[in-house]
């Protein structure tokens, strides 16, 4: 199958037609279950939640400890998995999707975890025979889970009250395509992108659709970045597009290079983003016009991460890029060169699709393919700070 960065706008038909084409199967190591959707991690005080492939992973994010794993032994006669996606956390339980098999097939559920010990404490299921994958991952306002579906659906679900075993459904909003991205959830309102090309807006409380923006002419499948009443986010058209967050109008748009699966991070100025060639850029938060760029080997599907001046880029090319904010040395054309990072680690030798988080001076990074599922490195430096399995105790030598 040819790589996402590869493919030319002929073929968007083909790629859109399973998410399984979109995530790039490929054999691990270990034996494991070749991995067929994207892992999220999510940190919550000490904690980290990781969802990676047909396993939910509870860790201690300063020692790397297994705390738990969701399921705690493969049932065959009760398949769950693979997940995908950020968990979220809603009360005493952890919330993660199922999502798209290696054999195509939909795991179709939404999953409940207890917290304390990583068992089942509900599912929701699409009702009818509606129901595909979940790709991002949901988001609460801690009164409702709102969770996008590839049936196109963004459901709107109560725990607390239970309707046929499970979840009772408060709402639901349709599209007419897939969402592949998890909406963003701002005092009351949902902006949900989606691969019917539009960008909708909709009251949290009823699902009540405000309004919906139609100027992009393919599909949108990342979350919006919000800042000071405008929505910033990309779309599979290769345009990049500030909205306006009242009304949905258009303040600006930019054409880049590739199109763009990866949630925007802003600055009091600019806000970034990859493309699925591999470019990093660097806009004007209002003009749009390009402040700089950076070129990468891969796709760039995550989002950038900042911790104070620093911003850390994952890449599929397998590397891990830092930029110094304040110490941008950019050549004429606006393009920053290769020795002008803060600092790179070229070591990981896995691809990188998921948005890493930061915990203090690390940054955890979720790995797609491989035996080590996390790394952990120094967002000053770059250097391993520790990984998630830990290393296996090392043998002692004969006699000792």
């Amino acid at each position: 199958m040819k790589s996402i960065t590869r493919c030319t706008h002929h073929t968007v038909r083909a790629i859109l037609a399973s998410a399984a084409g979109i995530l790039l199967l490929s054999a691990c190591g270990g034996g494991e279950v070749p991995p067929s959707a994207f892992p999220g991690i999510t940190v919550d005080g000490s904690s980290a939640y990781l969802a990676s492939n047909t396993i939910v992973y509870k860790l201690d994010v300063q020692s790397a400890v297994e705390n738990w794993r969701f399921p705690t032994i493969p049932d065959t006669a009760n398949p769950r998995g693979p997940f995908s996606g950020q968990p979220i956390k809603f009360g005493d339980t952890i919330v993660v999707g199922g999502s798209t098999g290696a054999n195509g097939a939909y795991d179709k559920h939404l999953y409940g975890i207890t917290e304390a010990s990583g068992q089942e404490a509900w599912r929701f299921t699409p009702p009818g025979d509606k129901g595909r994958e979940f790709v991002d991952g949901a988001v609460t306002d801690g009164k409702l889970i709102y969770a996008p579906n590839g049936d196109g659906n963004l459901y709107a679900i109560d725990p607390a009250q239970k309707e046929n075993n499970q979840p009772k459904l408060i709402w639901t909003f349709n599209t007419t395509n897939r969402l592949w991205g998890k909406p963003l959830l701002v005092d009351g309102t949902l902006y949900q992108g989606a691969l019917d090309h539009k960008l909708y807006a909709i009251e949290a409380a009823t699902g009540k659709e405000l309004w919906r923006f139609e100027a992009s002419s393919a599909p949108i499948a990342a979350q919006p970045t919000l800042k000071d009443g405008v929505l910033y986010v990309g779309a599979f058209d290769s345009n990049f597009y500030a909205v306006n967050a009242k009304d949905g109008s258009l303040k600006w748009k930019t054409v880049v290079d590739g199109w763009v699966w990866t949630g925007a991070s802003v600055t009091s100025d600019a806000v970034y983003f990859g493309d699925v060639r591999g470019k990093l850029y660097a806009l004007d938060l209002a003009t749009g016009q390009r402040n700089w760029t950076y070129e990468t080997r891969d796709t760039i599907k995550a989002q950038p991460v900042i911790s104070g001046t620093t911003m850390v880029v994952v890449s599929v090319d397998t590397n891990v890029y830092a930029f110094d904010l304040k110490d941008i040395r950019k050549d004429a054309t606006g393009k920053v060169d290769f020795n002008n990072t803060k600092w790179q680690n070229i070591t990981i030798g896995r691809r990188m699709y998921s948005t890493p988080a930061i915990v203090g001076d690390a940054i955890l990074i979720p790995i797609f393919d491989g035996d080590i599922k996390v790394w952990m490195l120094d967002v000053n430096t770059g250097s391993r700070k520790n990984q998630f399995p830990l290393p296996p105790p090392a043998t002692p030598a004969p006699g000792k």
